[in-house]
This record gives C-alpha cells, structure tokens and sequence, in this order.
C-alpha cells in the first residue's frame, strides 16, 4: 500500500458496468462540455442584438463558460478520486442544471455570463470523470480504443450541435437552443442512475498528498507537450466557432443555417481525423508518426489561409478550406495526445485527468480572449493567430515525440541490464 492509497479501500463487490454502457456513458458525457459551447454559436450576433451587446462583449459568455469549465475540473478531480465517480457526477449535474434553467430567464447579459459560468463550472465533471472512468475501467489496447471513441464522441459535438443550434433559432429563437441544453442534462441524469461506482481504490484528499501528487504531473516533460498540444488543437474548432458566425453572418451576409452547415463540414473532418485512430495496420504509420505529419499538415494549411487572405481575401472558401485541413490534422492527433496524456499515472487517473483538462481549457480560454481582437471583416489577422497556433503545436509535438524517444531508450537499456544480470 502506497502513501497515496487509502487504508480503507473500497472492497464491496460491486456489479460490473458493461462495455458497451460505458462506452455509451462516456460518449454521453465526454461531448456534454463541447455541445454546451457549440448549440448556440449561430445564435451569437442576434444574442448581442437582443442584449444591445458588442462582439467582443457576447462572446465573454463563451470566454466565462470555459474559465469556469477548468475550474470545475481542477476541483471535482482530486474529489473524485477520494469519494468516487457517481457522486460528484451527480453534484456537477445539479449546477449544471440549475445554469440551464436560469440562462432561460436571464435578463440582461451579466446575469446570462453568470448562468454560462455555473454551466461550465458544472459540466466539467462529466467530461473530466469521462476520461477517469476510461482510465479506471480499461487497459492496453483497449484504453486507446476507448479514447478513441471518447475523442470521436468529442468531435461530433461540433459536427451536430452548431446545425441544430442554427435550425432551432431559424425556427423558434435563439432561447430555443438553450432549452435543448437543459433537455440534455435531463437525458445525462437518467444515464447517470443506472451507472455503477468505477473506482477502484479510494485516494486520500489531503493537502500534502495531493500536492506531491500534482506536482508529480506537472513536472512530466510529457504531460506538459499533451497538454499544450492538446489545448491548441482545441482551440482551432473554438476560435473559429466564436469569430466564423460574425465573419459569414454579419461580413459575408449569410445565413445563421449557412454558418451552421459550414460548422457541420468542418466537425466532420475532425471526426475523420480522429476516426482514422481506429485504422491499424502494419503499412500504416504509428501514432507517433500520425503526430508528426498532422501538425506539419496543419501548419502548411495555415500558411495557406495567410497567403490566401494577402492575396484574395475574405472569402467562404478562403475561410473555410484551410480551416477543414486544421480540423482533419487536430482530429487525427487529439486522441493520441489525449490517452498518452491521462494513462501516465493511472493510480491518480481523476488528478491527472482534472489538471490535464483545466490546463487545456485554460489555453484554449487564453485562445478565445485573444481571438476576440481578431478582425471579423477581414481575413487577414485570424490566418496569422493561426499561423502562430499552429507553430507552437509543431514545437510542442516535437518536444514530446523527443521525449517519448527518450523514455523508450532508457526503458530498452533497462531490460538489457535486466537481461543480462539474468
């Protein structure tokens, strides 16, 4: 028994949850926090005409959402992995909802920015307890397979969510689209009811402990490259979601179900990408190469939308194109990232999985609220904040590919030693 573990573990035979339900459950909750950000981006110019809002200003909800949403995670993870998966489930359910409901009946916009912060604040624990569950009830190849799907769930988010935000405001308000939030919420909770305790072995939540604990995390040179790499990609489908409605809709005098449909394209390439994990062969290359080639791709389609905005200008497909090849090369990494990132210490899975999604949440706030200065009459300014994105993943993939190297190495000249001693 280590310090970390409890003296009293959890030993009461408990029934098994099914794969198949599991995997159900963490599709379910892992796309709760993407569908919560992208069901009303198509809503955002006539929410800052209803509130008498600027741009920059209507878009803060997006920016307090987020915040709130590593918050959450920071807090439900150590939590989790000392009381269990179901009960802080249930609480971050209850604010959750609870934000729902008075983001119906907000008045002004502080008032709306506080509901989206109780969202966020909520709705952190079933993305982050999404990934420990994975971490607490599967190995080996099946724990990639699980993050796949996790990561595919995550990415069909942003595929289905901005076409029906768009239809439910064509057809009965911008009011509509949060309704269907609070609508899902209540589906999580009848999930919720029939799922059983995951955790295998109580952690104690004392402040020494945790703090040896995240400080283990933090100081992984890979955890670090995950994290960094992972809220880029992030942020490539979030940026372009809070400023792509204003540059279609108010720029380019498009409809909100135009917008809509454009968001539908590009979620689908990040499904693709991230579909693509699931591919094993030996002709094909490793993940580790996968990572290599997609932020390179992403980067040559960066420098593609910068050339295209110096020289053609705003344009759909100028916006567009090079915006679907990003979503492909993010899609194709996220889930590596993702899983290389949470399995690193598997006895703490909620620590590692809060800080990882906290850290990533805040880079990808710290994207959006520069991105709110972009220009969205021009194309210009955004193709650079996406050239410079895009150079930071490549810098980051490089550091963990490198390091990752390393470990191997010295792994091999350990069993070599182990081998010859024998």
């Amino acid at each position: 028994m280590t310090a970390t573990l409890s003296d009293r573990p959890d030993t009461r035979a408990r029934t098994p949850n099914s794969p198949r339900f599991l995997l159900f459950l963490i599709c379910l909750f892992a796309s709760a926090g993407q569908v919560a950000i992208d069901i009303y981006v198509p809503a955002l110019p006539a929410m800052a005409h209803y509130f008498g809002q600027s741009p920059q200003a209507i878009q803060s909800s997006v920016s307090g959402y987020m915040a709130a949403y590593a918050l959450g995670q920071l807090i439900f993870g150590p939590i989790a992995d000392a009381y269990g998966r179901k009960r802080v489930l249930a609480f971050g359910l209850i604010v959750y909802t609870v934000g729902c409901a008075l983001s119906l009946v907000a008045p002004n916009l502080e008032t709306f920015v506080l509901a989206r912060c109780l969202q966020g604040f909520g709705i952190a624990a079933t993305n982050l307890l999404a990934k420990a569950i994975i971490t607490d009830s599967f190995a080996g190849q099946a724990l990639m397979h699980a993050f796949t799907y996790m990561s595919i769930a995550w990415g069909l988010a942003p595929i289905v969510a901005p076409v029906i935000g768009a239809h439910l405001q064509t057809w009965f308000g911008w009011r509509a689209c949060l309704v269907f939030l609070l609508v899902y919420s209540l589906f999580m909770w009848g999930i919720l009811l029939r799922y059983r305790e995951t955790l295998p072995t109580p952690v104690r939540l004392e402040p020494r402990t945790l703090m040896k604990n995240a400080g283990r995390v933090l100081s992984s040179p890979v955890f670090q490259s995950c994290f960094l790499a992972q809220g880029l990609c992030y942020s490539i489908l979030l940026v372009f979601n809070i400023v792509g409605p204003f540059m279609v809709q108010s720029t380019l005098h498009k409809q909100p179900t135009y917008f809509g449909y454009l968001a539908l394209a590009i979620g689908m390439m990040y499904f693709l990408g991230g579909l693509s994990n699931r591919l094993h062969s030996p002709r094909l290359p490793s993940a580790e190469t996968r990572l290599r080639v997609g932020a390179w791709t992403m980067m040559a389609a960066s420098v593609a939308m910068l050339a295209l905005a110096a020289t053609i200008g705003l344009r759909v497909w100028t916006l567009a194109v090079p915006v679907l090849a990003m979503g492909l090369c993010a899609g194709a990494m996220y889930p590596t990232l993702m899983a290389k990132g949470n399995s690193l210490f598997p006895h703490i899975a909620g620590l590692t999985s809060a800080i990882l999604g906290c850290a990533l949440l805040l880079v990808s706030s710290a994207m959006m609220g520069l991105a709110g200065f972009v220009s969205v009459r021009h194309l210009l300014p955004l193709a650079v904040f996406f050239v410079i994105l895009a150079m930071t993943v490549v810098a980051m993939v490089t550091k963990l590919l490198r390091h990752l190297s390393e470990v191997q190495r010295q792994d091999g000249e350990v069993e070599r030693r182990n081998g010859g001693a024998a």
